[in-house]
């Protein structure tokens, strides 16, 4: 069972009504309630991008029980004002036309290949453009790197009971836009790994 948090933002409600999306998630989770719903019914719950940090920092602890009771809990886009532990965030500038450029390139190379998302996903789905990147815990492996070593994708089985997947990429918000055709093979790519691991 797979649950997806909002916090009702224009761009997510555009994302909820693409078809193609649901078999990505069974329920649609709203931040400001969280309160009010039973986490132990999921095995998966999904943070969109851009949720709002107050709540998130408000729910924090119901999130860290969630994913120490064994559950995966995956995060997408920015982690900032330190919402949650583990997580080593730094913003960096954000290159939007490096695609525009004679040349150009954003550079990043794919780590630890033999992990089941590659069965699915391909360093073109996932290179658009980054808002800042991880340096992920000892143990933890990076799906992901810029050339720096810091981590754009990294999946923690070691710092609690369950697992983190955490990532800078934020494919909901450019759906709901309607621009950066990658993240929609990016977020196929990650549904039928979820429906996989099931």
């Amino acid at each position: 069972m797979i649950g997806i948090v909002t916090n009702g933002l224009p761009f997510q409600y555009r994302f909820f009504a693409e078809e193609e999306f649901h078999y990505l998630y069974d329920d649609i989770l709203h931040i400001r309630e969280l309160h009010r719903y039973n986490l132990e019914n999921y095995d998966t719950l999904i943070l969109s991008c851009r949720l709002d940090i107050p709540h998130l920092k408000r729910y924090q602890s119901q999130l860290l029980s969630f994913i120490e009771s064994g559950k995966r809990l995956i995060i997408f886009g920015e982690v900032i004002d330190n919402w949650f532990p583990t997580i080593d965030w730094e913003d960096s500038e954000v290159n939007f036309s490096w695609w525009v450029r004679d040349g150009g390139d954003l550079p990043m190379e794919e780590q630890n290949k033999t992990h089941p998302l590659f069965k699915y996903v391909t360093l073109r789905d996932m290179k658009w453009h980054y808002h800042g990147s991880f340096l992920p815990p000892v143990g933890a492996q990076s799906l992901l790197d810029i050339p720096e070593g810091r981590s754009l994708f990294y999946v923690d089985t070691v710092s609690f009971n369950g697992e983190l997947v955490c990532t800078t990429l934020d494919p909901m918000f450019h759906i709901g836009l309607g621009f950066i055709d990658q993240s929609r093979p990016f977020l196929h790519g990650i549904a039928k790994w979820l429906r996989e691991e099931e």
